[in-house]
């Protein structure tokens, strides 16, 4: 009993420190595919609050905007861009075998034009957020849990769903 008295202290001191080096990491854009006005960030190492990462958007756009134009900087222009965690990599474009009912669909997957390789597909279901800007200058934010809106010069306000 005294072993474990002393174990179970020692397992959550390394398991918190554990947490807080993989919050720590920083975020890693692995690539980003563009249609239109249309944007695809995939992202390794995202923050995990929506404070972190609309912090992380306005941090890094800029310069995320310079490697790969996406209209961020042309006043009067509306974009569109979704941000993916990347952690299952890319994938064929197949059904997906892992369902209870066989199914030829593929609705499950975002597959990118623009590469021409087999493994050209990411799963719908790592989006993260989606940023957007109307015409008038507001920025949208929006997560799994909630949307967020900023007009020119204001502050972030949470929308009521």
């Amino acid at each position: 009993m005294k072993k474990i008295n002393r174990f179970f202290p020692a397992l959550v001191v390394v398991s918190w420190l554990y947490v807080i080096v993989m919050m720590l990491r920083p975020v890693e854009v692995i690539a980003v595919h563009q249609n239109h006005s249309v944007t695809d960030i995939l992202v390794k190492n995202f923050p995990l609050t929506n404070k972190g990462k609309i912090e992380w958007w306005k941090e890094n756009a800029r310069k995320v905007d310079k490697q790969h134009p996406f209209l961020l900087n042309r006043k009067g222009e509306t974009f569109w861009v979704t941000i993916w965690d990347f952690k299952d990599g890319y994938q064929q474009e197949k059904p997906d075998d892992t369902t209870f009912f066989p199914s030829h669909s593929t609705d499950h997957l975002l597959c990118f034009e623009d590469i021409k390789a087999e493994e050209r597909c990411i799963k719908k279901e790592n989006w993260l957020m989606q940023v957007t800007r109307a015409t008038t200058g507001t920025m949208s934010y929006t997560m799994e849990d909630a949307s967020y809106y900023q007009k020119p010069g204001g502050p972030l306000i949470l929308e009521e769903r």
